[in-house]
């Protein structure tokens, strides 16, 4: 399924920067979403990339740690009802533990999972640690625990 529209206008990136192109799963504490690789080629971290044997041009980890921005971004405005247009805003705190498996190769879709371990609502703020599970024709590549701030600082 496409990304909501409502995540399209409340996102905190532009669409070029999201890198996930299709929704599996949108549920309460889970999200599921497809990266296309193919659509990575033209990416400037791609295209720096200097192939060596052994080396091939692949999915940067910068790219994915990108894409667990956007799977928080897109369950904080669609699960949770975070609306940016209503001051919520949101960032990651903390990468406890990150681990890259293998090279993401460029071709095949890149299934990105993620599930939420803790919510905490505290004051007029939510802290969430995340879960990240990001699997390539079902090899996982990377896979992570992290935690996200999400307040509304002023009114909007």
């Amino acid at each position: 399924m496409p990304l909501p529209e409502v995540f399209a206008e409340e996102s905190l990136y532009t669409p070029d920067q999201w890198y996930v192109h299709d929704l599996l799963e949108l549920g309460e504490e889970r999200v599921v979403a497809v990266c296309e690789t193919e659509r990575l080629v033209d990416n400037p971290v791609v295209v720096a990339q200097r192939p060596w044997p052994g080396q091939p041009k692949h999915v940067p980890g910068i790219i994915m740690v990108q894409i667990t921005g956007t799977l928080g971004n897109i369950h904080a405005v669609c699960s949770l009802g975070l609306r940016m247009s209503e001051g919520w805003v949101g960032f990651g705190t903390n990468i406890h533990q990150a681990r890259y498996r293998g090279m993401g190769t460029l071709g095949p879709p890149l299934i990105c999972t993620m599930e939420i371990e803790r919510l905490r609502r505290i004051g007029g703020g939510i802290f969430i640690t995340y879960t990240y599970d990001f699997r390539q024709e079902g090899r996982r590549i990377y896979s992570s625990r992290q935690s996200a701030s999400w307040s509304r600082p002023v009114e909007a």
